[in-house]
């Protein structure tokens, strides 16, 4: 009898820490699923390759085709910086070229700390990330290959401690 309470308690207890298992995979999948935020239409990143820092020459670009023209989208630059960067902004030069030849410019200032000097981004150690949105609810006028290409405007030149530069299009939840 004592046999048979003991294995019957085992048995409760593996049943219990399957079950347990099963519920904590489910929430973890959940909040991986919505934790991420919504799926870009477009995510690229461009290292910087030199040592010396970015040279405003070293222009880069970010090629994508588009099908829904009546869709609104999120656009952002995405910038990954180490302690050494000398600055708390970061003006960029953004030029688009349309598929039908047609290019337009956009300077855009990036502010990348506080006041105080404390960085606004996001990571741990030595490197911080920025996403920083420079158009939003936008509709892209023409379907077809655009190209958008990312270049610093700064004086300093070479720009020293800039490690990457991306791009990320995502559609707007601002759709009216």
């Amino acid at each position: 009898m004592v046999a048979v309470a003991a294995a019957m308690r085992k048995v409760d207890r593996t049943l219990l820490l399957n079950r347990l298992g099963v519920v904590l995979g489910v929430v973890a999948g959940l909040l991986g699923w919505t934790g991420c935020g919504p799926e870009p239409i477009f995510a690229e990143s461009r290292p910087i390759e030199t040592e010396a820092g970015w040279s405003a020459s070293d222009v880069k670009t970010f090629q994508f085709d588009i099908t829904d023209t009546l869709s609104k989208h999120e656009f952002f630059i995405d910038l990954r910086h180490d302690q050494i960067y000398p600055f708390s902004n970061l003006y960029l030069f953004v030029d688009f070229d349309f598929p039908n030849g047609r290019q337009r410019r956009d300077t855009v200032l990036c502010e990348l700390a506080d006041v105080r000097g404390a960085w606004l981004g996001t990571g741990s150690g030595p490197v911080v990330d920025h996403r920083i949105g420079f158009l939003s609810a936008t509709a892209f006028p023409l379907s077809g290959a655009y190209e958008i290409s990312v270049a610093h405007a700064m004086r300093r030149d070479p720009l020293p401690g800039v490690l990457d530069v991306g791009f990320r299009l995502e559609r707007s939840p601002q759709q009216d």
